[in-house]
């Protein structure tokens, strides 16, 4: 306790038990955690020139701008920080 002063320091969170959360009303919870559960994100790519399949490689959202980018020919987003998904470009 004498290393934590509120001014200078950090949020602290203390997490009792994995995969519990105790909500803040009855409109839902605010923000996600960190755990595999609820930061999985299904995304699905289809339309004209998308060829049908799946692929179980991982992906990130800093991954869906360049993939856009390069399906519709166009320079990358300025500061993008990801690739384009390999699996959705194949034709």
């Amino acid at each position: 306790m004498n290393g934590y002063y509120y001014k200078r320091s950090g949020a602290i969170q203390l997490i009792p038990n994995a995969g519990w959360f105790e909500g803040h009303g009855k409109t839902g919870t605010s923000h996600g955690t960190w755990n595999p559960y609820d930061t999985h994100i299904p995304l699905i790519f289809m339309g004209w020139g998308i060829r049908a399949g799946h692929s179980n490689d991982p992906v990130y959202m800093t991954d869906i701008a360049p993939t856009v980018a390069a399906l519709l020919h166009i320079q990358m987003p300025n500061g993008c920080v990801g690739k384009p998904i390999a699996p959705v470009l194949k034709r």
